[in-house]
């Protein structure tokens, strides 16, 4: 690892970085050695030789400024990660999808305004009122293919199906999420058409579009849209999952791309950032670059903070440019403040990674002198030594319920602490930080809790992320029902849509459903006619009016009112 912070120094590469953390009274070349320091203690955990780990980029005005790898690329062969380790970059490859499309629009082979029916004939009517500018925005409302498999019985890795399957899948549905166009919601579903409307527009692959088009222009050679997964690919990095004693494969038998799909190292990631302030592709100019990075609107005006596959905001001060991916063992996420023309990119091969959290604390470091100060929403606010007994304790847990994205959470004492519970092997201690406000334990984010308290009664429970709000969940009481009221419930229910049957049933007292080779899963009462289960959803189910169960709404995430009836 060292010969390559000594060549980087060498080669005039890293001052680029000298204005950033210049300390008074020390030698530039001890400043250099300083942020080298302190930017490798950001990667601690992973700089180990017998554990998968992460990749590190940092480009500044179009050079590379550092760069190096943490941890295994391969730990059956013991692999170190470098600079060039290819990855699989999962969502990250939405914005090389994205701006292939819209290098086939300033072509004139396509218009962004174009019905999604022009190019998908056989989809239902709802594709006359999408356009190729809501896929790209996440406003088409088209539900989520890889959500769809899983309720189907496809979610584990190795679970194999086609592209083949995935638009058959797409055209079955009858309804979309929402109208097109009324919100924004990620679906790797109109990222996956876009790879097929790239063939059906051009009669080239989007691997062959992009690498002729794109890539190649920019002298990516090794990145490449990954459509072949018995492909050999040199340095490639190793998917890895956590285990209880370590870490076991994780790696995907899909082929899809466009939603995903593209490898890439830190060395070819240096050609993407320069082109956001020196566009080389396409007719050359800004005009590319300000399409790419211009957020969508919604029907009614409203102003997403997405673009091309292209998060948009202001961070402290500063505009950024970024996406994140996450896929089976891999873990990246890209961010561009083209205006200092200065990039981070982090490629990791652990399912645990958050590469997004690493890379903003190496924006956070090195561009201390040109960020304001972080807002009060973002501090952790956290009193030290504070401190709850278990009765204290005991008054937050509950169940809670958040309507719009129709998600349940539970807190729960156990042995005297407080903890999140996702299911019955996903769990979080939730560790006081200052009153009514928590910290969620062991996650790769930044995840707080905070209580809206009357006394000792709970009015709301508000969860943020990174900082940023993810849901308002109000508290409810769990429904109590015997197996003869649970009865009502049993049966066989066929989705359609789904081309799937559910067959639920009650045994010792509890409700489960059946689901292929997917073993029972338990379903429990909330509210109304109203159960969930933490992986699959929320069921609400519906009556006729002689009062028997004839039919349930599921709704998983990225998939919302899919519709069972009973058989």
């Amino acid at each position: 690892m060292q010969s390559r912070i000594v060549s980087l120094l060498l080669s005039g590469l890293l001052p680029v970085l000298l204005p950033v953390l210049l300390v008074a009274g020390i030698s530039p070349l001890q400043a250099e050695q300083t942020q080298i320091a302190a930017v490798d203690a950001i990667f601690a955990d992973y700089d180990k030789t017998d554990v998968p780990g992460c990749a590190l980029g940092v480009y500044q005005d179009g050079e590379i400024a550092y760069r190096r790898g943490y941890g295994m690329a391969n730990l059956d062969y013991g692999i170190p990660i470098d600079s060039a380790s290819v990855f699989d970059t999962a969502s990250v490859g939405k914005q090389f999808t994205a701006a292939t499309i819209a290098l086939l629009a300033e072509s004139g082979v396509i218009s962004l305004d174009d019905p999604l029916s022009k190019y998908f004939p056989e989809f239902p009517a709802w594709a006359n009122d999408i356009t190729i500018y809501q896929l790209i925005y996440h406003t088409s409302g088209i539900r989520d293919y890889l959500t769809l498999a899983m309720l189907a019985g496809k979610g584990d890795d190795a679970d194999y199906y086609t592209d083949e399957w995935a638009l058959k899948a797409i055209a079955r549905q009858q309804e979309t999420n929402f109208p097109p166009g009324s919100q924004h919601l990620y679906s790797n579903s109109g990222y996956f058409l876009l790879a097929h409307l790239v063939k059906r527009a051009t009669g080239q692959s989007l691997r062959e579009y992009a690498k002729q088009n794109l890539f190649d222009p920019l002298g990516m050679k090794t990145t490449h849209f990954h459509d072949n997964q018995a492909e050999i690919v040199p340095h490639r990095a190793t998917g890895y999952a956590p285990t209880d004693d370590g870490f076991e494969l994780s790696m995907t038998t899909l082929e899809m791309v466009g939603d995903g799909g593209v490898y890439n190292t830190i060395d070819e990631l240096l050609f993407w950032d320069r082109n956001f302030y020196d566009n080389q592709l396409g007719k050359g100019g800004p005009q590319l670059i300000e399409l790419l990075t211009t957020p969508g609107k919604l029907n009614d005006g409203t102003v997403l903070d997405y673009a091309f596959a292209l998060g948009v905001k202001d961070y402290r001060g500063q505009r950024l440019v970024d996406h994140g991916g996450a896929f089976v063992g891999y873990r990246a996420h890209t961010l561009h403040f083209p205006d200092l023309r200065f990039g981070v990119a982090v490629l990791c091969n652990r399912a645990d990674a958050a590469p997004g959290v690493l890379g903003l604390k190496v924006v956070d470091l090195l561009l201390a002198d040109k960020l304001e100060p972080v807002a009060e929403r973002e501090q952790p606010q956290v009193e030290p030594g504070f401190s709850l007994d278990a009765a204290q304790l005991a008054v937050y847990a509950g169940d809670f319920w958040e309507p719009d994205e129709a998600f349940a959470a539970e807190s729960r004492m156990i042995d005297g602490k407080l903890w999140a519970v996702h299911s019955p092997t996903r769990q979080n201690e939730l560790q006081p930080i200052g009153p009514d406000r928590f910290r969620m334990i062991g996650l790769p984010v930044d995840a707080l809790v905070e209580f809206d308290m009357d006394g000792d009664r709970i009015v709301e429970m508000r969860l943020f992320v990174n900082g940023d709000a993810r849901g308002v969940f109000t508290p409810f009481e769990r429904l109590a029902l015997t197996p003869q009221q649970l009865a009502a419930y049993a049966g066989e229910f066929f989705s359609p849509e789904l081309d799937t049957v559910y067959t639920l049933s009650v045994n010792e007292g509890k409700l489960w459903f059946d689901l292929d080779d997917e073993g029972p899963q338990e379903l429990t009462a909330m509210f109304g006619e109203t159960f969930e289960n933490p992986d699959y959803g929320a069921f609400t189910f519906a009556r006729d009016a002689s009062g028997k169960v004839v039919s349930f709404k599921l709704q998983s995430g990225r998939v919302r009112n899919l519709e069972f009836v009973r058989q």
